[in-house]
């Protein structure tokens, strides 16, 4: 895989530039990153329709928690002692979730 630095050109660019468009723009911490996404006319399996479950179940989790403020000290605290394994309490937070979730068989 190549990487390439195209920082100007691409800087604060996210989502698609056209709605027909396989590549994908979004920003992360400063970050440009692109991807090409490929899209199935077939139905989701049931793996794939469980793992979204325990993806939103987790999202939903940790976007509560960051409504609080106690709860997202705590997170946050984690985060700042994560030695930048997680850059934000929500990281954490998702990460914690999604681990205590029973995994896609």
């Amino acid at each position: 895989m190549a990487k390439f630095n195209l920082a100007a050109p691409f800087e604060g660019v996210s989502g698609k530039l056209d709605k027909d468009d396989k590549l994908v723009f979004s920003q992360r911490y400063g970050i440009t990153h692109a991807w090409e996404v490929e899209h199935s006319e077939q139905d989701p399996t049931a793996a794939q329709i469980a793992a979204r479950t325990r993806f939103s179940t987790a999202a939903t989790k940790a976007a509560q928690d960051m409504s609080d403020p106690e709860k997202k000290a705590e997170w946050q605290e984690i985060a700042d002692a994560s030695k930048g394994k997680y850059k934000t309490a929500r990281g954490v937070a998702f990460a914690s979730y999604y681990s205590q979730t029973s995994p896609v068989e």
